[in-house]
């Protein structure tokens, strides 16, 4: 057993906040509940970053799977402020699977557990799925979380001539994770931190959100808000420390 980012911190980075944002089988977005049945790392063919795949099943039977990038090209959990040098911010994405585990266990990504597992996972060379040992965190197997799922539309992209994919006129839709919620409580990791006893954000992003479509096009349609990825910076607000008493 081993933890796979267990040499990351949040030690010195910039507090996050709850931020309501801007404007396969594709859900329309919501809340969606259900048990995880498998989260595991997965890294960058041509760089350092690292990945963690989260695949739930809702109360309804219905399978919900997404991969989250946590760290940048050079392994980082972090990037640097443009407009103020002196900040660190987390990255969005390890923020996501962050709160993930702090509300299934009480304790961070860092701090989570990996054994090697064997996975039938797709290959695009292959063009199938096929049996590959994956790292998977097994302490949050088995745990009932809320996600706050986002449909988003975006541009396809092929690969140019150089290598680089680049956006096309094209459109697609697909799921992102945009916020973490604690079962059955519905309170955020923030609001956690604060002993708020009864959830305030839940009830607003449900409201702003539940059966929106956020559009993410850059060519040919209107670059919508942020979104639970890398790239994309979180607020400032609340410390994105892990605490391992959030949750009882």
């Amino acid at each position: 057993m081993t933890t796979i980012f267990g040499t990351q911190t949040t030690e010195g980075l910039e507090e996050t906040s709850d931020t309501l944002g801007g404007g396969g089988f594709i859900r329309e977005s919501g809340a969606v509940t259900g048990t995880i049945t498998a989260m595991y790392a997965g890294k960058a063919a041509n760089s350092k970053a690292m990945s963690v795949t989260i695949i739930l099943k809702d109360d309804a039977g219905k399978e919900y799977r997404d991969t989250v990038w946590v760290t940048n090209r050079d392994n980082k959990n972090f990037y640097v402020d443009k407009k103020d040098e002196s900040k660190k911010r987390e990255l969005p994405g390890w923020t996501t699977i962050d709160e993930l585990c702090l509300v299934t266990t009480n304790q961070g990504l860092a701090e989570q557990v990996s054994e090697e597992k064997t996975m039938n996972i797709y290959d695009f060379d292959a063009k199938k799925e096929i049996p590959t040992a994956v790292q998977m965190f097994t302490g949050v197997l088995g745990k009932k979380v809320t996600l706050g799922v986002l449909k988003e539309t975006k541009n396809k992209q092929k690969k140019g001539d150089d290598g680089v994919y680049v956006d096309t006129d094209e459109s697609r839709d697909e799921n992102v994770i945009d916020k973490i919620f604690h079962h059955p409580s519905n309170l955020t990791v923030v609001e956690a931190r604060k002993q708020i006893q009864t959830p305030a954000f839940y009830p607003a992003w449900v409201e702003k959100n539940t059966g929106q479509t956020r559009d993410r096009r850059k060519v040919g349609g209107a670059q919508g808000g942020r979104s639970g990825r890398p790239g994309m910076p979180p607020k400032a607000g609340e410390s994105a420390k892990a605490t391992n008493s959030l949750f009882g």
